[in-house]
């Protein structure tokens, strides 16, 4: 078997351990790292994959936002404001971004091959790594690449990192391991690596 072949096959592997049937919804805590910001900004909430296709993501702390996805519509609802409505073809790390969650909680990874060089790797029999760099290369001035850093048949952590070191580093779980304190970058990705947290919920088993 070719390189290229076992590759394909340990990606499907993989793929029909994550595959969920929507609504699917899983916790979040996200911490933002920027060299214009002297802490990390955290921010939690939950991620849905509904039945219909709409993917949302709501933010309850340190304020409320809803960004749902439909198509290649977004629409964002931040408190009291009036919701804002943009394309996503104007927005295209964004709608990389959120792609790669919606893949994530339903477990199609085939298809991020089309806008992502895909890697796969496996530290031990249950925890895995994958690394998505971005194929275009006017959204690579943006992204540099994705990580997604796995435990057995689900996604932990997400870090999206910048081409200047500025990222985010989201641990999905209903209990995300690292939550009680604002911790440092580097524990922030050895608990990622550790596979820390615990899952997504499906809630139409």
């Amino acid at each position: 078997m070719t390189s290229t072949a076992a590759f394909s096959r340990a990606l499907e592997d993989l793929e029909r351990q994550l595959k969920r049937t929507p609504p699917v919804t899983t916790a979040f805590v996200e911490y933002r790292f920027s060299h214009l910001l002297k802490k990390p900004l955290r921010t939690s909430g939950t991620l849905e994959y509904r039945s219909d296709g709409v993917l949302a993501r709501t933010v309850d702390t340190p304020y409320h936002e809803v960004t749902e996805v439909a198509g290649d519509q977004v629409r964002i609802t931040r408190g009291d404001k009036p919701a804002r409505t943009l394309s996503l073809q104007r927005a295209p790390q964004l709608r990389v971004l959120l792609g790669s969650f919606r893949a994530l909680l339903e477990g199609r990874l085939v298809p991020l091959q089309q806008d992502f060089d895909v890697a796969l790797l496996h530290d031990d029999p249950t925890l895995w790594t994958l690394t998505l760099k971005p194929l275009d290369a006017q959204l690579a001035k943006h992204l540099a690449r994705i990580e997604v850093f796995g435990k057995g048949d689900h996604p932990a952590c997400l870090q999206a990192l910048e081409p200047d070191g500025d990222g985010a580093i989201t641990l999905m779980g209903e209990a995300p391991a690292v939550n009680a304190t604002l911790p440092t970058r580097a524990e922030l990705e050895r608990s990622c690596r550790a596979g820390a947290a615990h899952g997504t919920t499906n809630t139409q088993r």
